[in-house]
Formats: structure tokens, C-alpha cells, sequence
């Protein structure tokens, strides 16, 4: 695979590192969302395409993006495994979304998604000065909504019907995190 020093590392964990998205990689990014197993709760309900992500490493001229995105970079394995960052990006109120989505599932279970959560989360209040972040999880994807919990994310409620998946409407579990709360705990 390819050497993370090559492209560049943005935020180093212990297991994993999130670096910039890498263009070459295009085709494991369509695997990963459009394998029916990684994608069930990510809410890609239609194909995406080689093309549809050829977009993203276009130039933009939006001054303020609403979307961050990272590639998921395991260290020991030197090899991407998935995809994380923030979305929906509020940069008046200062709030936004936090997404991961490992694609390699072999890795599922490893913690690796609760390592990528911590390093989102202090790379979103330290760095982008946000005041909220926020996840919207699926109720059956047991696995995302104990990594919310485990790092202290805040269980507002369940929303009805938040999701579509496979014929039928499932429920969310809605968490939120202010950055004074995450701060205090890292003290």
C-alpha cells in the first residue's frame, strides 16, 4: 500500500492516523461505500460511482467548507481502513456532525473507531474552535452509539423514523458533546 509519510499525516493516534484523503485511493473509497455491509447504517442508499468521487478532489471555490473529511490510516498495518471527519459544519453557531466509517471490517471491534471519535473530537474544539459536536446513530448499529457513550457523548433522545434501511424505518439515537464538557474531562 502506500506510505503514510508520502502523503502526509494531519493527526497521529496510538493505532491509527487521520491524513488527507488521497486521490489514488478513489477506488477503496467506492468499495467501502458501496459494500452493503459497511454502508448499512453510513445512509448510502445509491451506488456511488469512481466519478462521483473524482469530484471531491476537485478545486472549490467555497470559502467555508461544511465538510472535512479524512482517510482512516492504520499505522502498524501501513494501509488506509475506512473514512471519518465532520460534516454539516456550522461555522456561525460553531457545531457539526461527526462521521466514521471503517471499511475494512476486519478492524471492526479493534477500538479503532473509538480512537478515531477522540482524535475528531479534539482536533474539532481545539483546532476549529467548535463549541458542539453531534451524532445521529442508528439505533441497530450497537457498535457507533457504545462508542458515543463510551467517550462521554450526551444521549438526547431517540428521533422515530430517522432511517430507511433495508425496506423498513429504524430510529436514531441522537448524542451531542460541548467542547467545555470534553476539555474538563481531558484535565
Amino acid at each position: 500500500m502506500v506510505k503514510k509519510e508520502k502523503i502526509g499525516k494531519f493527526i497521529e493516534g496510538e493505532q491509527i492516523s487521520l491524513i488527507p484523503s488521497y486521490k489514488d485511493h478513489m477506488k477503496l473509497y467506492a468499495k467501502w461505500m458501496n459494500d452493503p455491509n459497511v454502508r448499512i447504517f453510513s445512509r448510502n442508499m445509491v451506488p456511488i460511482s469512481l466519478n462521483e468521487i473524482k469530484k471531491w478532489f476537485e478545486p472549490s471555490e467555497v470559502r467555508f467548507k461544511d465538510f472535512i473529511a479524512f482517510e482512516i490510516f492504520h499505522t502498524d498495518d501501513k494501509k488506509p481502513i475506512g473514512t471519518a471527519g465532520l460534516n454539516k459544519i456550522n461555522w456561525y453557531a460553531r457545531h457539526a456532525n461527526m462521521f466514521a466509517m471503517i471499511g475494512e471490517t476486519q478492524y471492526w471491534g479493534n477500538n479503532i473507531a473509538t480512537e478515531v471519535a477522540r482524535l475528531l473530537l479534539d482536533y474539532g474544539f481545539k483546532e476549529l474552535n467548535l463549541n458542539k459536536i453531534y451524532a445521529n446513530i442508528a439505533v441497530p448499529n450497537i457498535g457507533s452509539w457504545k462508542v458515543a457513550e463510551k467517550i462521554g457523548f450526551v444521549y438526547n433522545g431517540i428521533s422515530k423514523n430517522e432511517f430507511y434501511v433495508n425496506g423498513e424505518y429504524i430510529d436514531a439515537k441522537k448524542y451531542h458533546l460541548l467542547k467545555d464538557d470534553w476539555l474538563s474531562k481531558k484535565e
